[in-house]
């Protein structure tokens, strides 16, 4: 697969209108999570020792209200994350069916995520990070640390299975606010290829070292495809 790093953009902070998740004939699928429902999206986290408890670990993951700055009467898939010895991967996956098996698509990835980060101490620890695979993305135990099983790089550096990344920097200096970021490949579409059941696995999240509190909402994902 072509690999594309995209910078984030920032996007409008006005919301998309509540359609439901889908695979229409045009092959789109658009999640998001306006109706307080998580449209098939699963959280995980890894990086963390199996040793670390609740003073060294948060983990929340779920539907939420948006927050100020965004319209705070619409839903987003909102993750919270603390790890005190930083190595923190924050991530939603979804599996999409209904393809051919074994058949080759151009694909485009869209991600909007709401961020509040600002400040060089987080901006410089955390980047956002998205991928599709055949494989599902997994968090599995590893000589004693919880390990993402797809090459997912470091923080600064994406890894091979990773299509989008950028920073987590929002526009707004003003910190009690959150923007939305977008993050594409459009006009730079890559080939997939789906496995022998006709199927693909995607993910979105946030790589971090930061050792305290991030608070992220993903507000909507959509995937495009066409046919080889």
């Amino acid at each position: 697969m072509k690999k594309y790093i995209l910078i984030a953009i920032l996007a409008a902070t006005g919301l998309w209108s509540c359609n439901e998740d889908s695979l229409d004939a045009s092959i789109t699928v658009d999640s998001n999570f306006q109706s307080g429902n998580k449209n098939g999206w699963a959280e995980g986290f890894a990086g963390y020792a199996a040793t670390a408890d609740s003073t060294q670990l948060d983990t929340v993951a779920t539907t939420a209200l948006l927050p100020r700055g965004l319209d705070t009467t619409q839903y987003g898939f909102r993750i919270l994350s603390r790890y005190s010895k930083g190595n923190m991967f924050s991530y939603l996956k979804k599996r999409v069916t209904g393809f051919t098996p074994n058949k080759a698509y151009e694909m485009t990835l869209q991600v909007d995520l709401a961020t509040k980060y600002v400040a060089s101490t987080v901006v410089d620890k955390v980047a956002f990070k998205a991928g599709v695979s055949t494989k599902e993305p997994l968090t599995t135990l590893v000589s004693g640390t919880y390990t993402f099983n797809l090459d997912k790089g470091t923080v600064a550096q994406p890894g091979k299975e990773v299509l989008l990344s950028g920073s987590i920097a929002s526009t707004n200096q003003d910190t009690r606010y959150y923007t939305l970021l977008r993050y594409s490949n459009d006009g730079q579409p890559v080939t997939v290829t789906t496995n022998n059941n006709g199927e693909l696995w995607f993910y979105a999240g946030t790589d971090s070292d930061y050792k305290d509190t991030t608070i992220f909402y993903f507000d909507r994902i959509i995937a495009r495809f066409k046919e080889l």
